[in-house]
């Protein structure tokens, strides 16, 4: 008797807390939900005449209306708050994720008293890029390739994961699965949240020998291909650009060998030495004929010896028939 007398008290204690939980929510409550830098408007909808309205966040007043609109309390959005006394509006911009809560539209027209709205909002950041990480272990008794998989959304925080294929269908940031060699599998990895939705897809193959661009997580083998190419460039171009300057310097010198025998090769020639006018090309200047012909001593050698070749005798001083004068003329 006194276990069910326990019993039913249990179960009315249950049952009046669950009628105070709902005696306490608003079934009148409006569910809003947006986006991180989206705007939330509070339009005040109430006959004009002798209005007089109050907006408050989490039971907290931070504009009012009463002829015109004006920020009070705590300034919570002073800076980023839009009054608009056309409609009765106030529109908070540039929402963040705090802004998350109960907003309300207080309102009285002298003494009636207006039905208040209530606002539930949620704000959610946008999910804007999903990943798929993975590294893969093989058991080589049974030949078999254990991928291990991690999805990983930018954005929002604590979004909803899930994995889909043709064979899989599991929630959850992380996911295990077993191939077989030659074996592959396509999955996609969905993260989500009440306002934005995202996903991308991975395939994933088991080869015959260990793939080590999979074993490097989040290193694909198309960046590893990129990075070798780049290397074998920079290589063809240094080894071409030695050997042009190689070259250059080999025609340089051959260039200086053939250029022909200067005037110290000549006079350091071993053999008969000769003359200056049978080793040019191009013949002999006035002063390579003058030392490379030798006159004879009968003929004169200078101009002054020209002059007076072929001298008469010295003037006696005993004749008086000859002078210095007469000679040269």
């Amino acid at each position: 008797m006194n276990v069910f007398q326990e019993s039913c008290c249990s179960i009315l204690g249950v049952l009046l807390v669950f009628l105070l939980q709902g005696s306490c929510s608003d079934p009148d409550a409006e569910v809003v939900h947006k986006a991180v830098g989206e705007s939330l408007e509070l339009i005040a909808d109430y006959p004009k005449d002798g209005l007089e309205v109050q907006w408050t966040y989490n039971e907290n007043v931070f504009a009012e209306f009463d002829k015109y609109i004006k920020p009070v309390g705590s300034q919570s959005f002073l800076k980023r708050l839009k009054m608009n006394e056309d409609n009765i509006s106030v529109t908070v911009e540039d929402l963040k994720r705090q802004d998350s809560g109960s907003f309300s539209m207080v309102a009285r027209a002298g003494a009636v008293q207006h039905k208040t709205k209530i606002i539930e909002l949620h704000v959610h950041e946008l999910i804007r890029d999903v990943q798929i990480e993975y590294n893969v272990s093989r058991l080589q008794s049974e030949n078999i390739c254990t991928f291990h998989l991690r999805c990983l959304a930018s954005g929002d925080p604590n979004p909803s994961y899930s994995w889909s294929s043709h064979q899989i269908q599991t929630q959850g940031p992380h996911l295990n699965i077993s191939l077989r060699p030659a074996e592959n599998a396509t999955l996609t990895c969905t993260a989500n949240n009440t306002y934005s939705v995202n996903y991308t897809t991975e395939t994933v193959v088991c080869r015959e020998k260990l793939d080590y661009s999979s074993v490097l997580s989040g290193f694909p083998l198309k960046y590893l291909l990129i990075a070798v190419g780049a290397g074998i460039v920079v290589v063809v171009i240094f080894g071409a650009t030695l050997a042009v300057c190689c070259r250059r310097r080999s025609n340089k010198g051959q260039g200086e060998s053939e250029a022909g025998i200067t005037v110290y090769e000549e006079v350091n020639t071993d053999g008969p030495a000769k003359k200056r006018s049978e080793s040019v090309a191009n013949g002999m200047s006035i002063y390579e004929t003058v030392n490379d012909t030798k006159l004879s001593q009968n003929l004169p050698q200078t101009l002054y010896d020209k002059i007076n070749y072929q001298r008469h005798p010295a003037v006696s001083t005993s004749t008086s028939t000859s002078s210095p004068y007469q000679e040269v003329l």
